[in-house]
């Protein structure tokens, strides 16, 4: 299983126990798997269902309905051509439930477009636990989770504009910041900050998905961080290197312009030391000598060569 289905299987295990919670909960899978049906006659009449792709998902539904509202519904498994054959599960809820259910979930409203709010009203999800089981259910139903290992990704596709920004409202509320995209003509809303995602995960219940992720993060922070220091060890090796290669040229002219017996004892000694050594660091090289010096005691005597080098290069009068 992906770590989006296990997201949403996790959550699925967990059936709200309060009432107020249900209608929540219902209100947002009607909703977002576009569940709502509106069929035209002398009186408003609704068909209703919940599509997802999930076949725990459909169950914790099908025990919703019957725990909480005493509605029986039927469960069919649906195959589409148009997405690679991918089975869907869907619950078909009985008609005459279906008008008690849009009352129950406050989705009928008789001022909006066919009598369907896109948006439940504040009365079912005015409760901090009825926020979290609405989040909860619209993900269950129409959310996506990239791999973590991949991308800190999180997102609900949402049926109308309406009801991405009630999504974005009650994130807002727990103060996680999302953002809305338009996608072929639907709206997505959004998170891609690990921690986004990681607190938006908790809210919905999904401890164990959290778990797992801050797992892999912490593996990739240790990995970026093994990774940061080699590269730094790498570059400091490379700038050794080239200093020494560059120490050794100039020590080279003066040996073949002047020769380094003619260099003071200290400054040959060191010369003839790094032309042995092109490998060691300056600290290594002042141990070699008799006595031994300090790294900014060497760094002296080399910068000394390369001023003789430079000059012989320029043809300059020296002095020694």
């Amino acid at each position: 299983m992906s770590f989006a289905s296990n997201a949403r299987a996790e959550m699925a295990r967990e059936l709200c126990s309060e009432r107020c919670c249900s209608r929540a909960e219902l209100a947002a899978a009607l909703l977002a798997s576009g569940g709502v049906s509106y069929r035209f006659g002398p009186t408003p009449r609704y068909a209703l269902s919940v599509t997802t792709a999930e076949a725990a998902v459909v169950r914790h539904y099908f025990q919703l309905l019957k725990r909480h509202f005493d509605v029986t519904a039927q469960i069919r498994t649906l195959r589409s051509n148009s997405l690679s054959g991918m089975t869907r599960y869907q619950l078909v809820i009985p008609e005459e439930a279906s008008e008690m259910l849009m009352q129950e979930t406050g989705l009928y409203d008789p001022e909006a477009l066919f009598g369907v709010r896109q948006a439940p009203p504040e009365r079912i999800v005015g409760y901090a636990c009825c926020k979290k089981t609405f989040l909860k259910s619209a993900f269950m139903v129409s959310g996506g989770l990239a791999n973590p290992e991949i991308e800190y990704h999180i997102e609900i596709a949402a049926p109308s504009e309406e009801f991405a920004d009630y999504v974005i409202k009650i994130l807002n509320y727990y103060e996680i910041s999302a953002k809305k995209a338009c996608r072929k003509s639907r709206f997505v809303v959004y998170l891609k900050k690990s921690d986004d995602v990681s607190d938006m995960l908790t809210l919905m219940g999904a401890s164990q998905s959290v778990l797992t992720l801050q797992n892999v993060r912490i593996k990739k922070d240790v990995s970026n961080r093994v990774n940061r220091q080699l590269n730094c060890d790498s570059s400091n090796i490379n700038r050794v290197m080239e200093t020494a290669l560059k120490q050794i040229e100039d020590i080279r002219i003066i040996d073949g312009e002047l020769g380094l017996d003619k260099l003071p004892a200290p400054l040959r000694e060191i010369a003839e030391a790094r032309l042995n050594n092109a490998a060691t660091s300056l600290a290594g090289l002042g141990e070699m000598l008799t006595p031994p010096i300090g790294k900014s005691g060497v760094n002296a005597r080399l910068r000394k060569l390369a001023e003789i080098a430079d000059k012989l290069r320029s043809g300059e009068n020296l002095e020694l």
